[in-house]
């Protein structure tokens, strides 16, 4: 079965049968004609010819800092959910949170025409923002809020300020943050942002904020809180950047013997799955991070269609909301 024999059967051109088969725009009666031919015979086009008539495979690479988190494996199944239904092949590329992985993977894609990419940033280097504006494959960012790109993003600011609020509400007086590295201008910069916004809010100065910089890890979390309640014993709140390193804080308050949610407040952000199951369920902030690989998908799609006939691409930039979980740590 060839891509004429099908257009035969629609009574349409093999033209419009191409452009069907690569998201091209059609009168809706040819195109029903056409989904009717192909679901009568059968017709799948051949991968090899589809690369020489297109320029690009029939994959959508994704680029993401680790393969260990619970974030990243919701954003890449929202991501291939939307991807599979459109028959493209999804290709996982993990970085380490090394940028100089990210651009190798990025120049590597290009290289190997694949129909698009979306990356989780993690950072927004100049050099990392000038490989994105000068990459020539439709390119989705999540994660972070880029100017001048396609991206989908978190409302860091506002989530991070209604927990410091949460936390003021209950009475509590010394607030403690333990952040993530401020090279990530999202969980870095907005989050810590989020929390100063709140205390200020309520008359405190920014510079009173005990904090601390730790990574993605419940054992640095642990050693932080650590620190933080044995250097400032009056602290009677944590908050921590992360559902992940609010599980080492956990620890810690234990070990110094203090009662979370009755003389000391804990709160993270993610609601990770675990959060249900530790000892005393952590408050948090959850965020729609399937939705985030489904809206960032659509969008590459959608942008891989406009790439296709030529056409300029609408930036467009998603902030997605969130809910506050109330589970009694606070």
């Amino acid at each position: 079965m060839t891509i004429k024999e099908v257009a035969k059967i629609a009574g349409v051109s093999p033209a419009a049968v191409s452009r069907y088969m690569n998201g091209g725009s059609l009168s809706e009666k040819k195109r029903a004609a056409i989904r009717q031919a192909i679901d009568q015979t059968g017709y799948r086009p051949s991968p090899a010819a589809r690369v020489m008539r297109t320029g690009q495979l029939n994959q959508v690479g994704i680029i993401i800092p680790r393969i260990y988190s619970d974030s990243v494996s919701q954003i890449v199944e929202g991501v291939n959910k939307v991807i599979r239904e459109e028959g493209y092949m999804l290709v996982v590329c993990s970085t380490d949170g090394i940028d100089e992985q990210e651009l190798s993977y990025l120049e590597l894609m290009e290289n190997n025409r694949a129909a698009g990419v979306i990356i989780m940033g993690t950072s927004q280097t100049p050099q990392l923002i000038d490989a994105y504006h000068a990459c020539r494959m439709p390119l989705i960012i999540t994660g972070q809020n880029v100017p001048g790109m396609p991206c989908v993003y978190h409302d860091d600011i506002h989530a991070l300020s209604d927990l410091t609020t949460m936390m003021l509400e209950k009475g509590r007086q010394n607030i403690a943050y333990i952040g993530v590295l401020e090279t990530d201008p999202q969980a870095g910069t907005a989050r810590r942002m989020g929390v100063e916004g709140a205390l200020a809010q309520s008359g405190r100065k920014k510079e009173d904020l005990i904090r601390m910089e730790v990574h993605f890890d419940p054992e640095e979390g642990f050693a932080a809180a650590k620190k933080i309640l044995r250097e400032h014993a009056n602290v009677d709140g944590i908050i921590c950047a992360t559902d992940t390193i609010a599980t080492g804080a956990m620890r810690a308050v234990h070990d110094a013997g203090r009662t979370i949610g009755g003389d000391i407040s804990l709160a993270g952000v993610g609601d990770n799955w675990m959060n249900n199951y530790m000892p005393v369920p952590l408050t948090t902030a959850h965020y729609l991070y399937d939705q985030c690989g489904e809206d960032a998908a659509e969008m590459l799609l959608e942008e891989i269609a406009y790439s296709r006939e030529e056409k300029a691409f609408p930036v467009r930039q998603i902030c997605l909301s969130y809910t506050i979980i109330d589970r009694g740590s606070i």
